[in-house]
């Protein structure tokens, strides 16, 4: 008995030792698996190549990207955030650019390496543009999109992707409708010179409008249009950014087109930065000199077309806003055979830098216009031009303002409406010693104490602010910006105050020194009023343009922007305008 047990415990200590050995390897396995640590962004990596746990993994590297940037607050200069970049940017860009990727993994891919913007993703972003697919992959491409337009990447490879994807894209789908405007903000980022080709071959496209009652239903001829409104705007934008002088016409057969109406107002601002480069050719066609796009208003507009070229290439013209405009326009006044169209060319004339010439002739049009006269848009022209002469800035043209309001014929209602605007006018341009020949003169046409109220509560704010501040430019730069003026019941005092910076500064001496000023207090003006008067004055103030003072008032636009008040924002939309005039004048 004692043998056999003397057998058996080797036996078991062997059978023991065996089980510790057992143990010990799997304890030794275990450390080694745990040098693979789940923490650790090298843990996912290695797992994107197996298609069981690569939707996973995809997900976990998501996490330490949002991780890191939370922590660096958003800052992707972050050394962390770098680190991390180092290591999952390289292998996430092999793994997209090979394909066989599931659909969700694949977009979840090309989100962190869009949002990444680290350039050594770009393979993967130039690789989702290349494979779009209409109604398909809309989100990739509007997220390689941004990633390439926010980068520094602008190679031949990624932006003939990027014009591909803008060319098939369809914004009538309901796919399409989610992105394109994502798309045509990075596109217009970027403004490439070498998209041109594709771009007038956009904005060429025939477009026919929707009627919003007869169409309400019509769904393939509503996509259709939003198709096309999305091209051609998107063109003309980016052709407007790189300066296309091959444009010129096109964006201008855009402007007369009806059926092309929302695409008007994009195409005036693109030929407005072309500037100089699209005077000659403006020129051309409002003196009727190019017969090409006279025939084509001729297949698109029903009621006197040649009228409506005419007209349009005034508008355009008087917007760029340069002297050398002034010629043409003069000249075109001359041809202009009917009344409506006098009225227009002069209110186009009006907007241009001033000019003894342009003065002249714009008062001879406006000394003769009758009141009969209603321009397309319902105004009446007499009404118009008469308000309009105070963007002159010329005090002088009081004594022409009341004779044209004491002349002023017709019935007691054709009467009022001239004398009415010619009251707004005068009030705006009068200087001090003119305080007395103007209130005269309101008397005489408003006697009774509830005749022309408004007007003659204006008329006494201003009195007063002239009263206040004479020929002191320093006093109406306080004006401008006080506080107690931005409400709207006493806003005419420092409109009131805008104006006379204008003809004051209208000095060659001062001219400079006022705008510059002017320019400075934009940020304290509040009311959208106010500030409209204030950039009509640094328009005025600038006709010869002016990169500093265009970059300052860009550089107000973006402060606002940021600070994100939307009432702000909106009522820097002049601002726009006038900074594009003064550059398209350099």
């Amino acid at each position: 008995m004692l043998r056999t047990v003397r057998k058996i415990t080797p036996l078991l200590s062997a059978l023991a030792f065996g089980f510790a050995g057992i143990a010990g390897v799997t304890a030794a396995s275990s450390v080694l698996i745990g040098c693979e640590d789940e923490t650790k962004p090298e843990y996912y990596i290695k797992r994107l190549e197996d298609p069981a746990v690569r939707p996973a993994a995809v997900k976990r590297l998501i996490q330490f990207f949002e991780d890191a940037m939370t922590r660096a607050d958003k800052n992707r200069d972050d050394p962390n955030v770098k680190a991390l970049l180092d290591k999952i940017v390289p292998p996430l860009t092999k793994a997209y650019v090979a394909g066989g990727l599931e659909d969700s993994t694949r977009f979840e891919m090309l989100k962190l390496l869009a949002d990444s913007r680290d350039l050594r993703a770009k393979d993967a972003w130039v690789k989702a543009l290349k494979d779009y697919q209409p109604n398909v992959s809309e989100d990739e491409s509007k997220n390689a999109a941004r990633a390439i337009a926010k980068s520094t990447v602008r190679d031949p490879e990624a932006l003939e992707a990027m014009i591909g994807v803008f060319m098939k894209l369809r914004a009538g789908t309901e796919k399409g409708g989610l992105v394109w405007k994502d798309l045509k903000d990075s596109m217009t980022e970027i403004s490439a010179p070498s998209w041109e080709p594709q771009l007038l071959e956009r904005l060429n496209r025939p477009m026919e409008a929707i009627d919003p009652q007869k169409d309400k239903d019509a769904k393939d001829k509503i996509s259709a249009f939003r198709d096309e409104q999305f091209w051609q705007v998107t063109a003309a934008e980016i052709l407007g950014n790189i300066k296309s002088a091959k444009a010129i016409k096109p964006l201008f057969k855009c402007v007369v087109n009806p059926n092309k109406a929302d695409i008007a107002a994009t195409a005036i601002l693109a030929i407005v930065k072309v500037g100089k480069g699209a005077m000659p050719p403006l020129s051309d066609i409002l003196l009727g000199k190019d017969p090409e796009v006279v025939e084509y208003a001729k297949g698109v507009v029903k009621t006197a077309p040649e009228a409506a070229v005419v007209r349009n290439a005034a508008l355009v013209i008087g917007t760029i806003g340069r002297s050398d405009g002034i010629k043409p326009l003069i000249e075109a006044l001359g041809q202009a055979k009917d009344d409506p169209t006098k009225a227009i060319l002069a209110r186009e004339l009006s907007k241009l830098p001033s000019s003894e010439e342009s003065l002249n002739a714009y008062l001879d049009v406006l000394m003769k216009m009758p009141v009969s006269v209603d321009l397309p848009t319902g105004e009446t022209a007499a009404a118009m031009l008469t308000e309009m002469v105070d963007g002159y800035y010329n005090s002088n043209v009081i004594d022409k303002l009341i004779k044209r309001g004491k002349e002023a014929k017709g019935s007691d209602e054709d009467k009022h409406t001239v004398r009415d605007s010619t009251i707004v006018a005068m009030i705006h341009v009068m200087k001090r010693e003119q305080i007395e020949q103007v209130e005269k003169a309101i008397n005489e046409w408003a006697p009774k104490p509830d005749e022309n109220k408004l007007e003659k509560e204006a008329f006494a704010k201003s009195k007063e602010t002239l009263m206040a501040c004479g020929d002191k430019i320093e006093c109406y730069l306080a004006k401008i910006e006080e506080p107690a003026l931005q409400e709207q019941k006493d806003q005419v005092s420092a409109i009131k105050a805008a104006y006379m910076l204008g003809i004051l500064g209208s000095d060659p001496a001062r001219m400079e020194s006022t705008r510059n000023e002017i320019i400075k207090r934009l940020p304290k003006i509040k009311n959208a009023a106010i500030k409209f008067s204030a950039a009509k004055a640094v328009d005025h103030l600038t006709p010869n343009g002016d990169k500093g003072a265009a970059d300052a008032i860009k550089k107000v636009m973006d402060d606002n922007k940021l600070k994100g008040d939307q009432n702000v924002i909106a009522g820097d939309n002049p601002l726009k305008q006038i900074m594009l005039r003064i550059l398209a004048r350099l």
